[in-house]
């Protein structure tokens, strides 16, 4: 693991993503606590960045759709975070995002939970995909 598993800590969170992104051979940049990689999944491709403070990892997926009517965005993040269940999606510099967030509190299932925060975020951005492009071009949420 990237730190010592003491049981009186909790993992740090920057420490156990860049253990699982270097173990599953992706390829991504570090600066600080924050890490930017890209996700491809069929025809999908996006950009997630994952921010770490301490014990608390947050990830980002940011669609690459521009979006060209941001009340019609704002319309389908709405409808959207109605739907999911851990993380919202939201608008941000022209881009639509979604992020989830997990709290590391053992070792024993740092790496499950670092994982499991990645794997939802990009089943969200998957599974909306088409939905989340009509949303960036300003067509009405459905």
């Amino acid at each position: 693991m990237g730190t010592d598993p003491s049981f009186d800590r909790t993992p740090e969170a920057a420490g156990e993503l860049e253990d699982l992104l270097q173990r599953s051979g992706v390829d991504f940049r570090r600066e600080g606590d924050r890490f930017a990689f890209l996700f491809a999944i069929g025809g999908c491709r996006w950009q997630t960045v994952c921010d770490c403070r301490e014990d608390l990892l947050l990830v980002y997926g940011i669609h690459p759709a521009r979006v060209a009517d941001p009340a019609a965005a704002l319309a389908l993040c709405s409808a959207l975070n109605a739907r999911v269940v851990r993380g919202s999606f939201f608008l941000q510099e022209e881009h639509i995002v979604f992020r989830t967030g997990e709290r590391l509190l053992e070792y024993i299932d740092a790496q499950e939970r670092t994982a499991s925060a990645l794997e939802y975020n990009a089943a969200a951005m998957t599974q909306f995909w088409e939905r989340l492009v009509g949303g960036a071009q300003g067509l009405t949420p459905g």
